[in-house]
């Protein structure tokens, strides 16, 4: 048995020997680097945690001043300020939602539902308020990091978004491709550049995506017949009765 604390005051059971330092010889020559590879392994509670970022501020102040906006003009956008409505406004909105029956029209449930207004309206009321209570509690959290000289800069932030729209230019480009090259090539064209693009570029991950990619191909166009442009370049150039079946199935 080791003592209970040796000369580093270092608990003896959190050690695997007797010394209570085994590598700090090495540690004293330059630093000691493990071969073990860093666990990557995502945890299943990270990927619901909410984190206010730097940014969160402004993106919140944008959301609710967009959802102010579609409230302002919700009324002459949708018709809703030309409609006359009658003076028992009570008994037309039972007859709207189909619970009676008004001057001998028969009401069916849900018929107001069918006028273009409604879902613009029930969107504003659940998006309106929801905006503002985040915009407060965002304020919440901004006013705090203030308050202890906490950083607040959103360029970080916002730089993150704004590269975000460089995979919004990758799928315009393949929506560009297909009527060139056709689906198959372009998709896997795609699939497989994006593995790349992110990061995963080992041989195996190159053929995963390759793989995917095809499946998707064959799943989308071979079975459910999904349509694509009738006239592809790539596909012009092939025989008749090649041409014919890569249009078909590809």
């Amino acid at each position: 048995m080791v003592e209970a604390l040796n000369k580093n005051n270092t608990p003896a059971e959190l050690l695997l020997f007797e010394e209570a330092m085994p590598l700090a010889d090495l540690q004293a020559e330059g630093g000691f680097k493990s071969e073990c590879k860093p666990d990557n392994k995502i945890k299943v509670d990270d990927l619901f945690r909410f984190r206010r970022g730097l940014g969160d501020y402004r993106v919140s102040l944008i959301a609710m001043l967009i959802a102010l906006f579609f409230l302002v003009f919700f009324f002459t956008q949708t018709g809703w300020q030309d409609r006359k409505l009658p003076d028992n406004f009570g008994a037309y909105l039972m007859h709207q939602f189909g619970l009676i029956e008004l001057e001998g029209r028969v009401g069916r449930f849900g018929r107001i539902l069918k006028q273009s207004w409604v879902i613009p309206m029930l969107c504003l009321l659940l998006l309106v308020p929801t905006a503002i209570w985040n915009f407060r509690e965002s304020r919440k959290v901004h006013v705090w990091r203030q308050r202890f000289q906490l950083p607040t800069d959103a360029a970080f932030e916002f730089a993150k978004y704004l590269a975000a729209l460089e995979f919004v230019g990758y799928f315009i480009i393949y929506t560009v491709t297909v009527p060139v090259l056709g689906y198959l090539l372009s998709t896997v064209l795609l699939g497989t550049f994006l593995t790349y693009r992110l990061g995963y570029r080992s041989f195996i991950w190159i053929l995963r995506s390759l793989a995917t990619s095809i499946v998707i191909v064959l799943l989308f166009r071979t079975l459910l017949q999904i349509k694509t442009p009738a006239g592809i370049w790539l596909y012009d150039q092939l025989p008749t009765a090649m041409r014919s079946f890569m249009l078909t199935y590809f």
